[in-house]
């Protein structure tokens, strides 16, 4: 029996296929450092993980929570937006999800039908498009470059293309590249997508994780934006709750609405125990973020330094907690991730997995404490790793 068209046509997930070869290489004896996967190593605040024991020690925890959140998370919601991000929304303007990706997935399942297609900057986070081959859709390349800060230029886009989108996605900071996305260039996102009818979909994953103190904004704080835009936010990277899988989605209530159909078709609602440690953690001071903030930074700069020692010349990335570099001529993407791995044992993430355009580049994960990340350029260093 062959699968459905739609995983057919899915590009070959990098991921899964790296987690296969670090398993293999594990089994020979190697001593992997892991760079790959963004799956933060720094830990919840305590208090969170308390309330979390707590919760799960009440019974009513355990049984179907609302689908679309409890009262008591979208509250915490509503209140953590306005004081982080100047942001105005209603209860009913909220949706919890069982992590954001799964929302943006959902959410272009919702809205996508065969044919229909979406505008998508790349290199991209691989959901942001994967979400719409899996609904019959076609993602339409927005292309960015260094050069470019790897903004997409919409005034180039072909009026016919514009109009039959349906969709925008953006992600500022954004995954790979760290690229962050001035007030400005929003402003005029808003205004194409009202143009042309689309949704603006914004995945704003690393809302607090930003370098040198220049805190990105929210798209939904701009004037008019809530017209055309649904953001999404997630405990993974901002609380170190990846595993927890909890997100939640705001902005313009039809959009959100529509999330909210579908899901009750999908899934029974976010595990109230961990809605409840959610709202711990919405609720608590800044100091956890200032501290994990701090330390991704001084991870960042070990990383750009040891990289640029090597015959690299890379800029700081202002966000997200990945960097993002070329890699050596003579390789592919894939070829060279597994020639670092056979030499090193250092594991990075192919510039191919986030599009066509990532082909070329490599993304190093800050997900390793600085003795481990010095080890890396050590490692580097003696195998005779180096840009050129």
């Amino acid at each position: 029996m062959e699968e459905a068209e739609r995983l057919q046509k899915l590009p070959t997930y990098i991921f899964a296929k790296q987690d296969k070869l670090k398993a293999e290489a594990r089994k020979r004896g190697m001593d992997l450092i892991d760079l790959g996967l963004g799956s933060p190593d720094i830990p919840p605040p305590q208090e969170v993980i308390d309330e979390m024991i707590l919760a799960l020690k009440d019974p009513a925890n355990h049984r179907y929570p609302p689908f679309d959140g409890s009262h008591e998370f979208k509250q915490a919601v509503v209140n953590w937006v306005k004081k982080q991000y100047n942001v105005h929304v209603s209860e009913e303007e909220v949706v919890a999800l069982i992590g954001s990706k799964e929302g943006l997935v959902h959410l272009q399942f919702a809205y996508i039908n065969p044919g229909d297609s979406i505008l998508v900057p790349m290199p991209a986070y691989p959901a942001h498009f994967r979400g719409t081959i899996l609904a019959g859709g076609e993602p339409i390349v927005l292309p960015t470059t260094e050069r470019t800060g790897y903004i997409p230029n919409l005034k180039i886009i072909d009026e016919a293309i514009a109009r039959r989108a349906k969709m925008l996605i953006l992600s500022y900071p954004t995954n790979p590249t760290g690229a962050t996305a001035t007030k400005e260039f929003f402003e005029e996102a808003i205004a194409f997508a009202k143009k042309y009818d689309l949704i603006l979909l914004h995945d704003f994953a690393y809302a607090e994780l930003y370098f040198d103190g220049q805190k990105p904004i929210s798209i939904l704080s701009l004037p008019g934006a809530k017209d055309v835009a649904i953001e999404f936010h997630t405990m993974s990277k901002t609380f170190g709750m990846a595993g927890w899988r909890c997100g939640f989605a705001i902005g313009n209530a039809k959009y959100v609405e529509s999330l909210r159909k579908i899901k009750t078709s999908l899934d029974y609602g976010l595990f109230a125990a961990v809605q409840k440690a959610s709202i711990k953690a919405l609720t608590l001071t800044n100091d956890y973020m200032d501290r994990m903030r701090a330390t991704y930074q001084k991870r960042r700069d070990l990383v750009v330094e040891g990289l640029n020692e090597l015959g690299w010349n890379i800029q700081k990335p202002k966000g997200a907690m990945y960097v993002w570099f070329p890699i050596p001529r003579g390789f592919n993407s894939y070829d060279w991730m597994i020639h670092l791995m056979e030499k090193t044992g250092v594991v990075i993430t192919p510039g191919i997995a986030f599009g066509e355009l990532g082909e070329g580049y490599a993304r190093i994960s800050l997900i390793e404490k600085e003795d481990k990340l010095k080890e890396v350029f050590a490692r580097m260093k003696k195998a005779g790793i180096k840009y050129g």
